[in-house]
């Protein structure tokens, strides 16, 4: 496992953990659609789905798509425009 994260980059592993939560959201949205939900325990399970998909899931799109991520070079930062 050593040997995994020194060939490993940090970007690299930001880029694996964002797909390990997309998908786990999508597989977690699935089993609810499939599988059957109990009365008594609906309301509790679709609170704390709610709390994944919009911490986990927000976060990692926030991530990739926001207006946080610094541009590659700084001639294309938008707010510098003359």
């Amino acid at each position: 496992m050593k040997e995994f994260f020194k060939r490993v980059g940090k970007s690299e592993i930001q880029n694996i953990l964002g797909v390990i939560v997309v998908v786990g959201c999508f597989v977690l949205l699935y089993l609810m659609l499939m599988k059957p939900i109990p009365a008594e325990n609906r309301e509790v399970l679709n609170i704390a789905v709610g709390f994944i998909f919009g911490g986990a899931l927000a976060g990692v799109i926030g991530f990739y798509f926001g207006a946080s991520k610094q541009p590659v070079n700084k001639d294309q930062n938008p707010q510098n425009t003359p």
